[in-house]
Order: structure tokens, then C-alpha cells, then sequence
């Protein structure tokens, strides 16, 4: 056997050795934090809190973005709602422009046009410095929600001890491919393992 097929065989067997003590020790402090750290009856009930949500776009497919804002559109939250949908230096301004007046008569819509593309997170920090809700939601432009996302999102961050909540993701085209088959599944595991995980750590 080769010096360079041992290496390839010990450095695989280290990578599935550690992946396998990660996602173990991911599993188990997940677990540990399924049991609710505050009773409900602690939990302030009286005045619901600003959400604005944002929504970077770049290149985005005008039927998606159409639909994620849609979507949006039509939560049922009874709270203050604001959209922030900032445009990350796309190529297909179009589509934004149409969306933009679309929404031009709904006053919780505000739509900012960046010079060039900055990248995903300098786009939402672009959406942050004009916010001023209680909450930030932040939404890809190619995800739809169902309109009670923005309502049970907020309610669990109403809890004092929880610092950041998420909802549960699913690929809309997942029993296309075993590909789709696959980013479902880390979605899944991402939402209810890694997260958790995380949790449990502060």
C-alpha cells in the first residue's frame, strides 16, 4: 500500500471517527433540551411585540419572490408588521421593480435597492439599520411561510429566557430527486438537532 493511499484511508477514517462523535454529542444535548426551561404562567401576555422582516434577494426567480412575498403578506400576526426586501445588486432588477410596485399601496412593505452585490449578510445588515421593530425575522426570498409563522415565532420569544427561535424548513420539491431527498433531511436535522444543540450551550 502507498504512503498517499494509507493517508487517504486514516485521514477518511478520522473525518467519519469525529463526524460520528459530533452528530452523537449533537443528538444528545438536543434531547436534553426538549423540556420547557420556563413555565408558561411566566411568560408576559399583555402587548405584542413589532416584527419587521427581511427578505435579501439576489437574482431571485420573479414567481418565487412573487410567492415569498405573498406570503408574507398574508400573516395572520395581529401585532405591527413591517417587510424590508432589499435587492442585493441583482441582474433581473426587474423582477424587484415589479414586486415593488405591486406592494406600493401596502405601507408595511419598504423596498431598498443596493448599487451592487455586497453579499447575503451586508444586504440584511442594510434592512437592520432602517428597522426598528421589537423583532427581526429574516426570510430567504425563495422560501414561502404559512400565515402563522410570524404569530408562534414571536409568542416563543416572548419567553425572557429564549434568545432566538426558528421555524421548521421543508424543501417544497422534496420528493423530486434523492438529492432534495437529502437537503430536506439536513434541514430537518438542522431544525431539530443542530439548533437544539446549540441551545443547549447559550
Amino acid at each position: 500500500m502507498t504512503l498517499l493511499a494509507t493517508t487517504s484511508i486514516a485521514a477518511v477514517s478520522l473525518y467519519a471517527m469525529l463526524s460520528t462523535v459530533y452528530k452523537s454529542a449533537q443528538v444528545f444535548h438536543a434531547r436534553r433540551t426538549t423540556i420547557p426551561t420556563t413555565p408558561a404562567k411566566d411568560v408576559e401576555t399583555t402587548r405584542l411585540p413589532s416584527v419587521d422582516v427581511i427578505v435579501p434577494c439576489f437574482n431571485e426567480d420573479p414567481i418565487v419572490l412573487s410567492e415569498c412575498l405573498a406570503s408574507l403578506a398574508e400573516q395572520d400576526y395581529a401585532g405591527k408588521l413591517r417587510f424590508y426586501v432589499v435587492d442585493d445588486g441583482s441582474k433581473n432588477r426587474d423582477a424587484v421593480e415589479a414586486q415593488r410596485a405591486a406592494y406600493a399601496d401596502d405601507e408595511r412593505f419598504n423596498f431598498t435597492i443596493l448599487a451592487k452585490n455586497v453579499g447575503k449578510r451586508k444586504a440584511q445588515i442594510a434592512a437592520i439599520t432602517q428597522s426598528s421593530g421589537d423583532l427581526i425575522l429574516n426570510v430567504d426570498s425563495d422560501t414561502t411561510i404559512a400565515p402563522d409563522v410570524v404569530s408562534k415565532l414571536s409568542h416563543k420569544m416572548r419567553d425572557p429566557t429564549v434568545g432566538a427561535v426558528m421555524g421548521q424548513m421543508k424543501a417544497s420539491n422534496q420528493a423530486d430527486t434523492w438529492l432534495t431527498r437529502l437537503i430536506d433531511m439536513e434541514y430537518w436535522l438542522a431544525c431539530n438537532e443542530e439548533r437544539a444543540a446549540q441551545a443547549r450551550f447559550g
